[in-house]
This record gives structure tokens, sequence and C-alpha cells, in this order.
């Protein structure tokens, strides 16, 4: 199967959890400007329990998707920083698989950040044309095993 990226922009993502641009600002910011500065930040907390910083550094599209991972325990949010990456996810919907029929693509820019909720079935993000460096955020718990799982039929070609 194969999907085409889309800009995360430009759907309703609330079905997957929360999009900011903290680039421009949307509703769930505030802007801050000083002489020498801007700052734009979430009104409210970015996830729902303490969280652990990441550093990820994701392969270059074209890839295949074969296996997802979810995290039942806590949100997870990306950040793209200085370039544009692709991340691959899949509505939770009760499945213990990620089925490939639920996988979408979605390019995010600099700046922006997606926020999954709990149960998102989710790829490492992928860079355009190179490898990307990106921050993550979410609880990670030694107790707590995140299981890379096979996508049903897999794998997802993703590709602009």
């Amino acid at each position: 199967m194969k999907i085409k990226v889309i800009p995360v922009s430009s759907v309703d993502f609330l079905k997957f959890g929360r999009y900011y641009n903290m680039k421009d600002g949307t509703k769930d910011t505030a802007i801050t400007k000083g002489k020498s500065f801007t700052d734009v930040r979430t009104i409210s907390p970015l996830i729902n329990s303490i969280g652990n910083l990441g550093f990820t550094l994701g392969s270059k599209l074209p890839s295949k998707t074969y296996k997802m991972e979810r995290h039942l325990h806590t949100q997870e949010a990306l950040f793209c920083l200085s370039d544009s990456m692709i991340i691959t996810i899949a509505i939770g919907s009760g499945n213990e698989h990620p089925l490939a029929s639920d996988v979408e693509a979605f390019i995010l820019s600099p700046g922006e950040v997606v926020v999954l909720n709990k149960g998102v079935w989710h790829d490492a993000c992928h860079g355009v044309g190179k490898a990307v460096y990106y921050y993550w955020m979410a609880t990670e718990r030694e107790d707590v095993e995140d299981e890379w799982v096979d996508i049903s039929p897999g794998p997802v070609e993703v590709y602009i």
C-alpha cells in the first residue's frame, strides 16, 4: 500500500491529538514580543504527565513502514526543528496492531509540533531528502516496554 504525505496544518488533527504552530502561533499559544526576541509558548502544559525529553535521528524518505508503536501510558509530543519531517500514524481503535487502512502520513515544517494522544500508533519520523533530527517528549517508565508491532497488512510506503 502507498500513501501520500499531506501537510499537518491542512487537517483537523484532533482525532490523533493536538497541533501547534510555534513559529506563527495558533489559538492554543501565546506570543510575547520584546525588543530583541519573539516568544511563542503553549497556553496549557504540552503533555498531561511529567515528561522525558528524547532526541532522535530519523532516516530519509522514501521509506516503507513495517512496524509501529503506541503508548498507552503517555502522550507523546514531536517537535520539528530546522528541517521538515514526516510522521506516519494510525488511529488506535482498540486494535492490537495498526491497520494499513488507518495509516496516514503528515509533513511537519520547522516550528510545528504535534502531541499524540495515548494509544495512537506511530513510526519514527523521517526526513525529506535527508535524515532528520527531532526532539520528542513522553513519560518513560522502566516498568513499561512499548512494543513495535507489524502493520496489517504491511508494509505501507510513504511518498511525497
